[in-house]
């Protein structure tokens, strides 16, 4: 059973990554053009899954999920999983993404994001995505894997300073 404490530490975790995602909406054009909808459904010590339902704004000429939007989800989903490992407010630059497309999904499809950052070092930060479509059949869902993805990116200096005795994974 989680202790009091826990507890409050993952609210605390959830509120600090909905206000990072907040401000990166209100502050980037292009993530407010994209994930204007996205809400996150949990939030865990380096964990960040969220949902949103695409829009004619996130296909490409085919009807499916553009890759570069696909690549603004990851983007914005892995600072927010770097975000959510030690409650720090900057997540970095990126040096490297690597994006395989697998399938896709259309208007009106509900995709979840699901980005876990492996390790949080003091100059580097790794993460893993993975980008579903999600369907109800027979009253369960279904995910389909639509993209897969690895996010690099320079931490150094980001790292929220810790008061004495501060616990924050």
């Amino acid at each position: 059973m989680a202790s009091q404490e826990q507890l409050e530490l993952e609210v605390k975790r959830t509120a600090h990554v909905e206000q990072l995602s907040e401000w990166l909406l209100q502050n980037s054009t292009i993530y407010n053009i994209f994930l204007s909808g996205i809400k996150q459904t949990s939030v865990v010590a380096g964990t960040v899954v969220s949902r949103l339902t695409l829009t004619s704004t996130h296909l490409n000429s085919k009807g499916g999920l553009h890759g570069a939007v696909s690549a603004a989800f990851i983007d914005f989903t892995t600072g927010l999983a770097i975000a959510s490992w030690d409650l720090r407010e900057k997540t970095g630059a990126s040096v490297d993404m690597h994006i395989s497309y697998l399938s896709s999904a259309g208007a009106g499809d509900v995709v979840e994001i699901v980005a876990t950052a492996e390790k949080v070092g003091g100059s580097m930060a790794f993460v893993t995505i993975l980008i579903q479509k999600v369907e109800v059949v027979d009253g369960e869902e279904k995910k389909t894997l639509v993209t897969k993805g690895h996010h690099t990116k320079f931490v150094r200096g980001t790292a929220k300073p810790k008061t004495d005795g501060e616990v924050r994974n």
